[in-house]
């Protein structure tokens, strides 16, 4: 049985490694897995920790990663802004933004005399 000191080494060493495992920081689950294992070589918690680590390594291994992205997924020229729209009955003022599929223009209605939207 291990004493109390390094008991609490050894929990503190298994926190670092499940920190590490959440931000997927592999190398650090693997350096705080092996400091335990150096003290208590039967820790389950430690071997279960270098596990995953050979796991997400084979997994990291057999990606390939494109050095450029494909045509496809490059991101189109926007087309020029609008300056008007309906037969010249609103004239754009200013671009206000965008959301998933639709942009927003400040207008003038020439024929009400008061921008859009208002």
């Amino acid at each position: 049985m291990a004493s109390e000191r390094i008991q609490h080494r050894i929990e503190r060493l298994q926190d670092k490694a499940d920190e590490a495992v959440a931000r997927y920081d592999w190398e650090a689950v693997s350096q705080a897995s092996r400091a335990v294992l150096t003290l208590v070589p039967e820790n389950q918690d430690a071997i279960t920790f270098l596990a995953a680590v050979d796991q997400a390594s084979a997994e990291t291994s057999t990606l390939r990663i494109p050095k450029e992205p494909p045509l496809e997924y490059l991101p189109s020229p926007s087309p020029p802004q609008p300056t008007s729209f309906a037969n010249g009955g609103y004239q754009i003022k200013r671009f206000l933004g965008e959301g998933g599929k639709k942009k927003v223009y400040l207008a003038h209605d020439m024929n009400l005399n008061r921008d859009f939207p208002s």
